[in-house]
């Protein structure tokens, strides 16, 4: 049972608006405290003033390197459409809390912080250390500006445990990731006016989810991208997606009233006043829809039956129009054997020659890496991943490693020589990145129970 000062705390750590674009600052500050009053010395590292790494240890009575490293991200994805509350407002109901970030995953930071407050003045033989990061969400920035900092050789950790909701079971492997930006422009775009009528703005509904599982949302962009190509009507304006991580649930297409006929069907239309005459982005859309589809056909198609999808998934999530231009992110999820590099110079060699070949030097492209993250696989028999399931068999749970489908920051610690895990409490397909993200109590109060355990494992704690 979660206690009530876990709740009062979980509502302010809910309350505090770490969308990645904000920064950490509110949450970092939160856990200061929380992490100064079980005994642990803190340390930040801040980057442009908002956005914060906290660091809290060595707990235990050992010193040096060599320890055990619990790392949980606290930025979040912004909330996006279709909350039935406010997603800054923890809600409690049928023993399940609701909010951003419940599960993916600031709550996790709380259970280890419950778990090193009980081992308070415990004797250990290795030191543990808690990590709390910022732009997990956009490129794993934080872990990345940690783990090449004076304080990572310092701390110097064997073995890492990234939060992420894993349902509290191991994930020792997980996919790559790579986010490509493509910028377009019609240098010979014709001027169009919406004088008369005025503009419709048509918002095309799909429904969100998590990237790395596409197959369960519904992308409103490329609902709008049919449209337009189906029209041919002139298009003024486009904007839809809240993340290159995100399925979108929305897109709005802005075209001079009255619309032409096209399928599908906007869910549903506003008007806006006249404009002054303005490029028509047609073309720089149908060639947008051309390179989301040389995309999907550059995917790797091997597949891995210990992933669900078991193969490389992608999409077009974030599209925007801005003077004239159209930009729009490309994600992929790629398999820990499949090399992101090569996809990313194969897309922008194919999508520029493509654009140059049949644009006829009207279309202007350029190609910008946001992401590139490889993917993660540790070896069954490591230290760490026999320890973890010695912790959840004594717990009657199930120890069998997995993979997962989705990017963490435990690739990071990974590269840098570390064993590491992903682990934690909370649902992740068909939950992170969607409305009315939730999770169970009796879950968060069993975390906290096994953070106790492996930290006594691990460390060696008596």
């Amino acid at each position: 049972m979660l206690s009530t000062g876990f709740m009062h705390l979980a509502r302010q750590l809910i309350a505090a608006d770490t969308v990645s674009a904000n920064g950490t600052r509110g949450a970092a500050d939160l856990l200061q405290g929380l992490w100064s009053h079980a005994g642990l010395d803190v340390q930040r590292q801040v980057v442009d003033d908002i956005h914060v790494n906290v660091l809290a240890g060595p707990g235990g009575e050992a010193k040096g390197p060599g320890g055990v490293l619990l790392v949980t991200h606290l930025d979040t994805v912004p909330a996006g459409p279709g909350w039935l509350t406010d997603p800054w407002t923890l809600t409690e109901k049928d023993g399940w809390l609701f909010g951003l970030g419940v599960a993916d995953v600031k709550l996790d930071a709380l259970c280890k912080a419950e778990a090193a407050r009980r081992l308070q003045g415990r004797t250990c033989l290795k030191p543990f250390w808690l990590l709390g990061t910022f732009g997990e969400e956009v490129g794993l920035r934080g872990a990345r500006h940690f783990a090449q900092s004076e304080q990572f050789k310092r701390v110097a950790p064997s073995q890492v445990l990234c939060g992420e909701p894993s349902e509290l079971k191991i994930i020792s492997a997980h996919k790559g990731y790579v986010v490509v930006r493509v910028t377009l422009r019609d240098t010979k775009a014709r001027m169009v006016s919406s004088a008369g009528p005025g503009v419709e703005a048509m918002r095309f509904a799909g429904k969100a989810a998590h990237s790395s599982t596409p197959h369960l949302g519904e992308n409103a962009i490329s609902k709008a991208l049919q449209y337009a190509k189906a029209s041919g009507a002139a298009v003024l304006g486009v904007r839809g997606g809240t993340s290159s991580n995100v399925v979108p649930a929305s897109c709005v297409l802005e075209v001079p009233a009255p619309r032409e006929r096209g399928a599908p069907q906007p869910a549903d239309v506003k008007f806006t006043p006249a404009r002054d005459s303005e490029p028509n982005l047609w073309r720089a859309l149908a060639t947008a829809s051309a390179l989301e589809e040389l995309w999907q056909q550059l995917l790797p198609e091997d597949k891995d039956a210990r992933f669900d999808p078991p193969g490389a998934v992608g999409g077009l999530n974030v599209i925007e129009s801005s003077a004239g231009s159209v930009s729009l992110q490309l994600d992929g999820r790629l398999l820990p054997s499949h090399d992101p590099e090569e996809l990313i110079k194969t897309f922008s060699e194919q999508g520029k020659a493509w654009v140059e070949r049949l644009g006829q030097g009207a279309i202007e492209v350029q190609f910008e890496t946001l992401r590139n993250a490889g993917g993660m696989a540790a070896h069954d028999d490591s230290p760490l991943v026999r320890s973890v399931q010695k912790v959840l068999t004594a717990h009657s749970l199930d120890a069998v490693a997995r993979a997962k489908p989705t990017s963490t920051e435990a690739g990071i610690f990974a590269r840098a020589g570390c064993d590491a895990i992903v682990f934690g409490p909370g649902c992740s397909t068909g939950n992170a990145h969607t409305a009315n993200e939730r999770i169970e109590m009796a879950q968060l109060a069993q975390a906290c129970d096994l953070y106790e355990a492996l930290l006594v494992e691990l460390c060696s704690c008596t």
